[in-house]
Formats: structure tokens, C-alpha cells, sequence
């Protein structure tokens, strides 16, 4: 007999509003599903940066943060993610911020980096990730 897996959508005021329809995060069982984040502060629910990469970077990697926070879960537990920039120039500049938040290379999730046309909000940067509870 098989247990059904808990589900449960993470919601927070310490997360900015949905720019549509869609939960921040999304728990099943050991795993989270966290939502394309933006660079948009959650105080003001105003995008942050001004097109300045490292800013925006800096502001995405918060959020997410406070998804896995919210959770029950931790940086460490990242095993995925899906990073979206409108410049794959700027590549160099996200990772170095990224690095600030996964410093261990032995320890990186998994990534994969895609070119844009555009996203929402004309922001430069979204990132969906997958975690795992160690």
C-alpha cells in the first residue's frame, strides 16, 4: 500500500505578490517546486535593479532564499534550477552572485542557462529551481 504524498502550496508576505496565477512554491512530500522568481522586492513589490544585473541577481537569489526558508528548507537542498536571462552576457555577472549564495563547487545544483527574447516585468533575470530535503 503506497501513501499518498502531502502537497501544500507555499504562500508568504515575505514573498512579493504573484505577477499571475501560480504559487511561489509548491511542496510534494521531500521535494519543492519553487516558481520562476524575479527580481522584485517584496517590501515594495517593485522589480529592484534598474536593469542592473548584479542587482536584479542579487534580489532573485533573496527570494528564492525565502521560498526554501519558508518551506523548511535550505540552499543545500537545491538540487536543480532553471536560470532565464535576457543576455547571455551577462552569464558571468549572475553566476558570480550565484556563487555568493553556492560557494562549494562540489555542492552546485544542477543548472541550465537560457537566452530570452524578454520576460516579464522587463527584467533581465527569473530563476525556477527544484529542491530535496537531505
Amino acid at each position: 500500500m503506497t501513501v499518498p504524498l502531502t502537497r501544500r502550496a507555499i504562500h508568504s508576505d515575505r514573498f512579493p505578490k504573484p505577477v499571475a496565477s501560480y504559487s511561489q512554491g509548491f511542496q510534494v512530500g521531500d521535494m519543492l517546486f519553487i516558481t520562476g522568481q524575479l527580481p522584485v522586492d517584496p517590501a515594495t513589490n517593485q522589480v529592484v535593479g534598474n536593469g542592473d544585473i548584479t542587482l536584479e541577481s542579487r534580489q532573485v537569489m533573496r527570494n528564492m532564499m525565502a521560498v526554501l526558508e519558508e518551506a523548511g528548507f535550505d540552499a543545500g537542498d537545491v538540487v536543480s534550477a532553471t536560470v532565464y536571462l535576457t543576455d547571455i552576457d551577462t552569464l558571468d555577472t549572475f553566476d558570480a552572485v550565484w556563487q555568493e549564495y553556492f560557494p562549494d563547487p562540489n555542492a552546485y545544483p544542477s543548472r541550465a542557462v537560457v537566452e530570452v527574447s524578454a520576460l516579464v516585468l522587463g527584467i533581465q533575470l527569473e530563476i525556477s529551481a527544484i529542491a530535496i530535503k537531505r
